[in-house]
């Protein structure tokens, strides 16, 4: 036996080397096999350019995977995100935030927690879209897309939170997510109730032509100055239910149904004291007090669903979507207006009015989206919408001789203001369909696209007394080309070249011939308006580093035809009101330019730590013409400039601090100028409890610029001069809020939370 085991330690021995060569030569090849893996994920950088998307490999990024969806969003380029949660993207907030190549569905309040709380190891990466072609189908001015990559796992999610503000405002929210690897399901429910009062003053001249030369101006012909000061006080209480269903049918289809209902109530008192001097033909002054309250019930309604199949991994899919809503409102307002000054004219009265408005606005929507890659480096994608969208808008106006008590009083159609009676319909149907084409080829893509959409609409102001009624018909065709175009080289320079033309059309309420009378003035649209083209252009140039990123882009707008509303002056005596008042009509004036250079630098020694720096240089001019008598085109321009630093780090991975400072020089714009601006925010939210429990608190305009400095706003037609200035006095103001969560936290990502 002794023999036997000594035999085998020799053959176990001498068998050794050969066993530890296997073994090393296997080491050394899963060891090679482990460097190719990583190279191949080295081969996708941090930060890139595809087509019209600015890319951020979040899952490439090892120093925020222990952070949030939100801290990545923070070292996204161009994203800023305050200590509420507000994301502006290249200081633009008009800004749709989507989820999975899906629009989110949800308000920039309601994806705050979420935001907060995802992990960003959940999430792949993030595209930013500065200039979004016809594929997205968006009126805002920038596209957020958010890709996931969390598998959840059967759990429970529910999260409660309270927020609140100096304004102020309570606002408690609740919020219960049950998933599996199939089926999502969330219900939410919030509660919200404001109360504010804002002060405000204002002032307006407006001037007319040179009596002697028509056509030229006279700054010391005064014809209206009004002065006006008001006292608003709004109570509101709002209450919404959202619920959502998510299944996944197998590995490569799902569909979703989701539903909101909103109830909201709104109540204002305002008290206004108005003193307006006529210099006209017939000369005149009044004063008067005025008395307002108004009451709203809203009900919204919004519902839908969309179907995707994926048939294969290269990004073929197919999307099919139905989005509809429900919006119902009734307004009722009591209205007493009391003089103290006539006009001498026996026109101005003393007055007690009650307004009944309903309105009942559907809509439906059904959406395609096909994607067909033809090859590892290009795809084909198609796009088409169908919309149909309806509008009732029902005004009675009672006069009555003493003040209204609504719960006592009953009115019938004899009592009518019949000059501000009316009844508005209007029917629209649209269709909109799209192709874009994308390849690359190694760093150089480029990608086109193409809309259209032909609109039908249909519009009438029926059971007027007064005034005679107008039934018009419109239809529209509009397109919607787009090319982007982004190189990228093997350094990490990234380059871009893109354009789009948009073409906006007028809507009802521009072009119909039937005027709506206010108490001193009234509106009318021109059917003479025509389509305004808007084109759009960027290069651009951006360095990524380990501690920061380095970006310039030149950007150029041009709009033709762009539509604005002009405020005039009778020449005569209103028949229907029996003085000079004041009209507001539309014009196709003429073109507005927007030239000029965006620098944006990022220094990030840390994950959690940015130090980001805006600057924006551009030239806004414009030409208008305004044929009512003939006068030459009038032209203006001016270079203008903002500037944003913007901190944000996070201490002890707990305490998230950000502060912001910002500065926007004097402005113009068509038609009108605004003063200088300042703003310094500063805020802090700390997590608790592996972000069980989160607080905020936040303070914006610290030291109330916007009362002491006032946010200055005049209004300049070269025409009919008309200057004015007002200013708001609750500027500064203070917010918190309080969030406790109990699941599991990935499940955050498919939940509906917090409160707007």
């Amino acid at each position: 036996m002794k023999q036997q085991c000594l035999i085998l330690l020799l053959l176990v021995a001498a068998a050794a080397p050969s066993v530890c060569q296997n073994a090393d030569t296997t080491k050394t090849a899963k060891t090679t096999k482990t460097l190719q893996a990583v190279t191949v994920a080295a081969k996708r950088p941090v930060f890139t350019m595809d087509g019209e998307k600015n890319i951020y490999n979040v899952a490439d990024d090892p120093s925020v995977q222990s952070g949030t969806t939100e801290d990545a969003l923070q070292n996204t380029p161009g994203v800023s995100v305050d200590v509420e949660g507000n994301i502006t993207l290249r200081g633009v907030s008009s800004i749709e935030i989507w989820i999975d190549d899906k629009p989110s569905k949800l308000s920039a309040e309601n994806l705050k927690t979420w935001l907060q709380t995802l992990p960003a190891s959940a999430i792949d990466h993030i595209e930013t879209i500065t200039n979004p072609s016809a594929k997205y189908a968006t009126e805002s001015e920038a596209v957020i897309n958010i890709i996931t990559r969390a598998h959840i796992k059967k759990n429970h999610f529910l999260s409660f939170g309270l927020n609140g503000a100096s304004q102020p405002y309570i606002s408690p929210w609740l919020s219960y997510t049950w998933a599996n690897d199939k089926l999502t399901f969330n219900i939410y429910g919030s509660y919200r109730n404001s109360n504010s009062d804002y002060e405000s003053w204002s002032k307006s001249t407006t001037y007319g032509d040179s009596p002697t030369s028509p056509g030229n101006l006279d700054s010391l012909q005064v014809l209206i100055r009004d002065t006006n000061s008001s006292l608003e006080g709004n109570h509101s209480d709002m209450g919404t239910l959202y619920m959502s269903i998510n299944y996944a049918i197998n590995s490569t289809s799902d569909i979703n149904f989701w539903s909101n209902i909103s109830l909201y109530g709104y109540d204002v008192e305002y008290s206004l004291l108005a003193q307006r001097e006529h210099f006209t033909s017939s000369p005149a002054m009044y004063i008067y007090n005025q008395d307002q309250t108004q009451n709203f019930n809203t009900l919204f309604g919004f519902f839908g669903g969309y179907y995707t199949k994926r048939f294969d991994k290269k990004g073929h899919n197919l999307t099919v979507s139905l989005n509809g809503n429900l919006n119902q409102t009734r307004r009722k307002i009591i209205y007493n207006r009391i003089y103290s000054l006539t006009d001498g004219l026996g026109n101005n009265t003393d007055c007690h009015k009650f307004k009944d408005v309903d309105q009942f606005l559907p809509n439906l929507t059904m959406r395609l989206r096909y994607n067909r890659p033809y090859s590892d480096d290009g795809e084909f994608t198609y796009g088409l919408s169908i919309t149909q969208s309806n509008t009732h808008d029902d005004l009675k106006p009672y006069i009555i001789d003493t003040p209204y008590d609504e719960q006592t009083s009953v009115l019938s159609p004899a009592l009518y203001d019949t000059l501000r009676r009316y009844v508005f319909d209007a029917d629209n149907k649209a269709v909109s369909a799209d192709i874009g084409w994308q390849h690359r080829w190694g760093g150089l893509t480029l990608k086109l696209g193409m809309g259209a959409r032909v609109s039908y609409y249909k519009y009438a102001y029926t059971e007027t007394i007064t005034l005679p009624g107008v039934d018009t018909s419109l239809l529209n065709i509009t397109y919607n080309p787009s090319i982007h175009l982004t190189y990228r080289t093997e350094k990490m320079h990234n380059f871009k070249l893109n354009y789009t033309l948009r073409m906006q059309n007028p809507n009802s309420y521009d072009l119909s011939q039937f005027p709506i009378y206010g108490e001193d003035s009234y509106r009318i649209g021109n059917h003479n308006l025509s389509q305004s083209y808007i084109h759009t252009a960027e290069a651009g140039w951006s360095k990524y580093m380990g501690k920061g990123n380095i970006s310039a882009d030149l950007y150029a707008k041009l709009s033709t035809g762009e539509i604005e509303w002009l405020t005039d002056v009778t020449d005569d005596i209103d028949p229907y009101i029996g003085r000079v008042i004041t009209f507001s009509t539309p014009y196709n004036l003429g073109t507005s330019h927007r030239y000029g250079l965006t620098a944006n630098g990022t220094w990030r020694p840390t994950a959690f730590f940015n130090l980001r720096f805006d600057a924006n240089i551009y030239n806004y001019g414009y030409s208008i013409h305004y044929d009512r008598l003939g006068q030459k085109p009038y032209s203006d321009s001016q270079w203008q400039y903002s500037m944003k630093l913007n901190l944000w780090t996070k201490i002890l991975k707990r305490y998230q601090l950000n502060a912001s400072a910002s500065y926007t020089s004097p402005t113009i714009g068509l038609l009108s100028t605004g003063g200088p601006q300042y703003r310094l925010n500063a805020g802090v939210r700390a997590d608790f409890f592996k972000r069980k429990l989160s607080a905020f608190i936040n303070v914006q305009d610290i030291f109330n610029w916007g009362k002491r400095i006032g946010n200055e706003r005049n209004n300049n037609n070269p025409y009919y001069i008309r200057e004015s200035l007002s200013r708001t006095l609750n500027s500064r103001y203070i917010s918190a809020g309080l969030t406790l969560r109990f699941g599991k936290m990935e499940l955050e990502s498919k939940t509906k939370s917090g409160s707007e």
